[in-house]
Formats: structure tokens, C-alpha cells, sequence
């Protein structure tokens, strides 16, 4: 580190001279740093058309990143348990998928719960938004709470939840007229199972959910190939052994089963496109991966707590703007030449313009936009996302309007 200091800037420092410079007032800089990025929308909006975009001002995705960090941090980033590391740091991630924009990031202990964290960001919730969720961050307070804010929300139903449906029955008095009154039958998904052939998509409507709460919403139940069944039984199984704990029968018996629940309206998202746009919350996951794979933004040596949180909020200020000229770029790349950009292939080469930007700052902005003209042809020519056969990309999914070439050899 101390060579590429010099190398980059002419300043030679010690190790421990810039081991000692690693201290409280460096990690508040950093994360000032951080949160100004963050806050000041680096290039704008650039936002993507859609089939959707008559609906849906923002599609926001929720989730979270989880790492072990040495044992000597364990005060203050305790991790979740279940493996031999005490410690571990967990970061929050919200972004709109159509703008790229990041809501909201959040460095936390690793056994801090997601649903907590969900419930602080559905306070955040607008008018035509629709949240996408996973399972972690399942609570149904905060989904009456979107949709009282006339969002939309769509997650998978965690088990064992239980489904109503409403009828009426009589109820006669002695002294007075007869009057209806609600009843609420429980419906079992195991019946519903049992109807369905692999692939086969059910809904129901009108229904509640929750034994408490009897949250009006709409459900559909997507019958699992075996191949898929198969595999969420074996990760069961991995589970069960690494975290001490043993599912019961039922939840084993419903593995063959995926269960939504969303107040989408039918007309704007039909049954069969539902497991769909569910499917865009692994873009995050695949966020994720990046932050791993090309920032090793996970790897910590044996170090003191203030230079670990100088290499998190470096990281992720290295992260955000990446993203923020990925995001652009695939903007501009649609809309100029109506293709689409592999976050993956971009991320990468777009790090590698780190050195070029630094470079080009330092001299003037016609510099830097023939950086990035440059870097817009490179991505053009060789950032463009490779199709695979029958595998649906976010435009596909979105119904964006676009050209592409297929490929069954690069990975997208």
C-alpha cells in the first residue's frame, strides 16, 4: 500500500507512519465522502423505459451482504453465529433497478436482522413505487404500510403464513334482526399443490394473509420443476447441518411450491409474468458478486478497527462510482444504439478507467469526456451482454425495446 501511495502521488510514507494515519477523524472523512456521493446523484438520472413505467416510478431491490472479519471485532460487528467466526459486518444495499441509483447503503454488525432494517426504509416508501423483497426482510406491518402509501410491493409468502379467504355467514338474535358476519377459512397450499403439474401457475384472489394482521392481497403459486424442487431439498439439507436446526415436515413438503404475494394489479402484471419480475431481485445478488469478485471488498487481514472501516467506506466509494457510470452508460448505450450493457463485463472494464479518470481530473473536463468517450466505445464494442438461449435478461423482463445478438459461449 505504501508503494502504490508513492507511486501514485510521490508521497513515501512507513508502514507505520501510514498505519497511524488510519484513525477516527480518517474514518469519519471517508464516510463523509461517502454519504456526500451518495446524496449528490453523480450523473443524474438515467433512468430506462420500460413496459412497466406507466405503473412504477422506481422498482427498489432490498437486500443485504454478509462477510466474516477477524474474531477480534466481535464487540463491535458481532456476526450471526452459526460458524466458528464471532464476528462479521453486514451491508445494506437499496437501489433502484431502472435508474441504478443506490438509495441507501448501511455498514451493521453481521447479526443485526434485515427485517429491522426493512421496517426503517418502508418509512422511505412513495406513491408508485414498487419494493421488491426477499424473505429476510418479510413483515407484513411493513406492507400494509406501502400500500396504505399507494406503493406496490412484491415477496415471496414465508412459511408457515397462513392464507384466508372471506365469507359470510349468518348470525340470528333473539331481540334483534339477523345480521352477516366475516368468517375466515383458511386455505392449505398443501391442497393446492397437489392441483398443479410442474411449471403450472395458480393465483388467488381476493384472499388475506397473516393470523393476526389479515392483510388483503393477492397470491400466486408457481409449482416447482423437480429439478428445482430437488435443489432447494439439498440446500434445506446444507442448512440444516451448518446452522443446528431441522425444518419440519411441512416446510419440506411445500419446497415443491414457490408462493407470492403483491397488491399488483392483475391487469398491469398477469400470473405468468410474476415469478418474472420476481426474478429481478437477483440483480442484486449479482451487485454483490461484483463488490466481492473485482473490489474484494470482504477481504480483511488482521488489522485495527479504523482501517477496517477505511477499506469498507474506500470500497464502497470506489463501488459507487462505478456504478453511477456503469448505470449511465447503459443508459446511453440503449438509447443511442438500442443495446444492452452486462453489468458484469462493465463493472470490470470500467475499474480499470479508474487511472485514466484520476488522470484526466487533473487536467481539465475536455479531457475527461475523451475519457469517457473512449470508454463508451470500449463498452460498445465489447461490454455488450451476451444472451444465452431461453435465459431472460432485465430488458427482456421489462419489456424494453432493444437489439441483441445471442451467444451460448460468454457469460453475461
Amino acid at each position: 500500500l505504501c508503494s502504490q501511495l508513492e507511486t501514485s502521488t510521490g508521497i513515501l510514507l512507513s508502514p507505520e507512519g501510514l498505519n497511524r494515519r488510519f484513525n477516527s477523524a480518517s474514518v469519519a472523512f471517508f464516510r463523509t465522502v461517502f454519504t456526500t456521493l451518495l446524496q449528490a446523484k453523480i450523473w443524474g438520472l438515467s433512468k430506462i423505459s420500460h413496459a412497466l413505467s406507466a405503473y412504477f416510478e422506481r422498482i427498489l431491490i432490498l437486500d443485504s451482504t454478509t462477510f466474516q472479519v477477524p474474531d477480534r471485532f466481535a464487540s463491535t460487528y458481532p456476526g450471526a453465529g452459526g460458524c466458528s467466526h464471532k464476528a462479521g459486518v453486514k451491508i445494506q444495499l437499496e437501489y433502484d433497478l431502472l435508474s441504478g441509483e443506490f438509495s441507501d447503503v448501511k455498514i451493521e454488525p453481521g447479526k443485526r436482522s434485515d427485517q429491522a432494517y426493512g421496517a426503517t426504509r418502508t418509512g422511505m416508501a412513495q406513491k408508485n413505487e414498487l419494493y421488491i423483497r426477499d424473505l429476510g426482510y418479510f413483515r407484513l406491518q411493513d406492507f400494509k404500510s406501502i400500500q396504505d402509501k399507494q406503493g406496490y410491493y412484491l415477496s415471496r409468502l414465508k412459511l408457515p403464513t397462513k392464507i384466508y379467504r372471506k365469507e359470510f355467514e349468518t348470525v340470528v338474535f333473539k331481540t334483534k334482526p339477523a345480521q352477516m358476519r366475516p368468517v375466515y377459512i383458511q386455505i392449505h397450499l398443501e391442497d393446492i399443490m397437489n392441483q398443479l403439474q410442474p411449471g403450472q401457475v395458480y393465483e388467488l384472489h381476493d384472499v388475506y394473509v397473516g393470523s393476526k394482521d389479515k392483510l388483503p392481497t393477492r397470491i400466486v403459486v408457481y409449482r416447482c420443476t423437480e429439478e428445482q424442487k430437488q435443489k432447494r431439498l439439498h440446500d434445506r439439507a446444507i442448512r440444516e447441518k451448518k446452522k443446528g436446526i431441522t425444518y419440519t415436515e411441512r416446510t419440506k413438503l411445500l419446497q415443491g411450491i414457490t408462493v407470492y404475494m403483491t397488491n399488483i394489479p392483475t391487469e398491469w402484471v398477469p400470473k405468468e409474468k410474476i415469478y418474472d419480475l420476481y426474478s429481478l431481485r437477483w440483480q442484486i445478488e449479482l451487485l454483490f458478486k461484483i463488490w466481492k469478485s473485482w473490489f474484494q471488498i470482504h477481504r480483511c487481514k488482521s488489522i485495527k478497527q479504523e482501517r477496517l472501516e477505511c477499506h469498507l467506506y474506500g470500497q464502497l466509494i470506489s463501488i459507487l462510482l462505478c456504478s453511477s457510470t456503469m448505470f449511465k452508460m447503459r443508459e446511453l448505450l440503449l438509447r443511442k444504439k438500442q443495446k444492452e450493457l452486462s453489468e458484469y463485463k462493465a463493472m470490470y472494464i470500467i475499474k480499470d478507467y479508474f487511472s485514466l479518470f484520476h488522470q484526466a481530473l487533473h487536467k481539465n473536463t475536455q479531457e475527461l469526456s475523451k475519457v469517457l468517450l473512449r470508454l463508451f466505445n470500449l463498452l460498445q464494442r465489447n461490454g455488450r451482454k451476451s444472451h444465452r438461449y431461453e435465459k431472460k435478461t432485465v430488458f427482456d423482463i421489462l419489456g424494453v425495446v432493444y437489439e441483441y445478438t445471442t451467444s451460448t459461449h460468454q457469460a453475461a
